[in-house]
């Protein structure tokens, strides 16, 4: 068996595909009714994917191809209005 020990995950942003800790991203799941909603106990079913707590990463998830591509889902994906009840990050980490 493999020591894991020291391993922490990382997942990638789906706003500016930055690599960071599971626990530096917000997760997000989409529910049955096709609307994006928080994850925050990582407990739901369903694919998931990651943002930045970054206004501007939150703004791109405004693009629908974003959501399509993220979630894997044709269609129409929506962000539930409760996501935007966040504090973004006062600094933003695109030095672009």
């Amino acid at each position: 068996m493999r020591n894991l020990k020291g391993h922490v995950p990382e997942r990638t942003c789906i706003g500016c595909r930055a690599k960071k800790t599971k626990n530096e991203l917000i997760r997000l799941v989409v529910d049955e009714g096709g609307r994006v909603v928080r994850d925050d106990w990582g407990k739901e079913k369903g694919r998931v994917s990651y943002v930045c707590p970054d206004i501007s990463c939150w703004k791109r998830l405004e693009k629908p191809h974003i959501l399509r591509m993220a979630f894997k889902k044709q269609g129409s994906i929506v962000l539930h209005p409760e996501l935007y009840n966040i504090r973004f990050s006062p600094h933003s980490h695109n030095s672009q």
